[in-house]
C-alpha cells in the first residue's frame, strides 16, 4: 500500500487515493519539529523520547488498519491513540508493553462485546444499558470519554437524563478486567449527591455499587475476575496530574476485600460479600432485601447482554496481554 505523508501536527487521518477505506496515520518521524508543537510542555522532556518509537507506532497503525471496526473507532478521535506514546492503564508499561496491552484490549473487546456494539461505539453518544437499578438510575457500558489513558471502556451510573453520576474505567488485561480509575461527583454538592444516590440505591454507596458492578460484569463476561490498579501504578500519579487523584486506591480496594498479588494488581473476590438477612437488625432488613433484589436483577440483565461471553473467551484465551463527537457529562 502506498503511504501518504500527513501535514497534520497531531495524530490524524488521511485518505489514500488508492484505497476505498480511510486509514489511520500516526505521527511520522520526518515531522519532528511539527510533532513538538502538539506535545504539552509539561510532558516534553520525558515523552519526546517515547514519541520516536517508529516500530511501535507503525505496528499500531497496521493493527488499526487491519479492521474496519478499529478504523471506525479511531476515525473521528485519532487522539485516542495517544496512550501508546504516553501511558496506558499501568505506569509500569513501557511503549512495547503499551502496544501489547492496547492491541490485546481491543481484540478482547471485539470478542466479548461483539463487532456490532463496537461499530456503534464509533459514536461516543452510543451506550449499552447493562442494568436498570432504581429510581431512574441505570448502569451503562460505553467508551471512556474522560481520559483514555485510564482505559478505553467505562461503566457508569447515569440518572434519568443520562447525566453521569459515577464511573469506572477499565481495560482487558489478559483474562482479567483491570479497573484503572473510579471517579465520582466533584464540587461543593458532591457529598449531597453521594448521599442522595446512596438513598436511591437502598443504602448502597455508589462507589461500592461500582465495585460490585465490576465484579459481576467480569463474571458475566466469563473472565477470570476483576482486578484493580495499585496506587503507585495509577497513570495520573505523575507531575501536576497527581492533584487530580482524590483517593488512595490501595485503601479503596482493600475495603472491598481485594488482595495484592504478585502481578502488582489488587484482585477482588469473584463475587461481593453479602450479609445474611437473619443477622441484620430488623429495622434495616427491608432495605437490604431491596438492595439484594436490585443486585440480583442487575446480574440477570448483564448476563442476558453477554450470554456468549464464554465462547468468546475460549477463543481469546490463548492471547497474552502485556500488563465527532464526545458527549458532555
Amino acid at each position: 500500500m502506498r503511504r501518504t505523508k500527513s501535514n497534520s501536527t497531531a495524530i490524524g487521518t488521511a485518505n489514500d487515493p488508492n484505497e476505498a477505506e480511510p486509514h489511520l496515520y500516526l505521527p511520522r518521524f520526518s515531522h519532528r519539529l511539527q510533532l513538538c508543537a502538539f506535545i504539552p510542555a509539561a510532558t516534553s522532556k520525558i515523552h519526546i523520547a517515547e514519541i520516536f518509537r517508529k516500530k511501535e507506532i507503525y505496528a499500531f497503525e497496521q493493527f488499526v488498519n487491519a479492521s474496519p471496526v478499529r478504523q471506525g473507532l479511531f476515525l473521528h478521535c485519532p487522539q485516542n491513540a495517544y496512550p501508546l506514546l504516553r501511558e496506558f492503564v499501568d505506569r509500569r508499561f513501557n511503549c512495547k508493553r503499551r502496544l501489547d496491552a492496547m492491541t490485546a484490549d481491543f481484540l478482547m473487546a471485539e470478542k466479548l462485546f461483539g463487532t456490532d456494539i463496537l461499530h456503534q461505539m464509533e459514536d461516543y453518544r452510543f451506550h449499552l444499558v447493562l442494568a436498570h437499578l432504581s429510581d431512574g438510575i441505570s448502569l451503562w457500558l460505553n467508551r471512556n470519554d474522560n481520559c483514555v489513558e485510564e482505559g478505553a471502556w467505562s461503566l457508569s451510573l447515569r440518572d434519568e437524563a443520562g447525566s453521569r453520576l459515577y464511573m469506572a474505567t477499565f481495560a482487558f488485561v489478559g483474562t482479567h478486567l483491570l479497573t484503572a480509575s473510579v471517579q465520582g461527583p466533584a464540587g461543593e454538592e458532591a457529598k449531597d449527591t453521594v448521599r442522595r444516590i446512596t438513598k436511591q440505591l437502598h443504602g448502597l454507596r455508589p462507589q461500592q455499587l461500582m465495585v460490585t458492578a465490576l465484579q459481576y460484569f467480569a463474571a458475566a463476561l466469563k473472565l477470570d475476575g476483576a482486578i484493580g490498579i495499585a496506587q503507585k501504578h495509577q497513570v495520573k500519579l505523575r507531575w501536576k496530574l497527581k492533584k487530580r487523584v482524590k483517593m488512595n486506591y490501595d485503601a479503596f480496594w482493600q475495603e472491598y476485600g481485594a488482595s495484592l498479588e504478585r502481578d502488582g494488581y489488587w484482585h477482588l473476590p469473584p463475587t461481593p460479600a453479602r450479609k445474611d438477612l437473619a443477622d441484620i437488625e430488623s429495622k434495616k432488613r427491608s432495605m437490604y432485601r431491596k438492595r439484594y433484589q436490585m443486585l440480583d436483577e442487575m446480574v440477570a440483565e448483564m448476563t442476558a447482554c453477554f450470554n456468549k461471553g464464554q465462547d468468546a473467551l475460549q477463543t481469546a484465551s490463548g492471547q497474552e496481554a502485556g500488563p465527532s463527537n464526545r458527549p458532555s457529562n
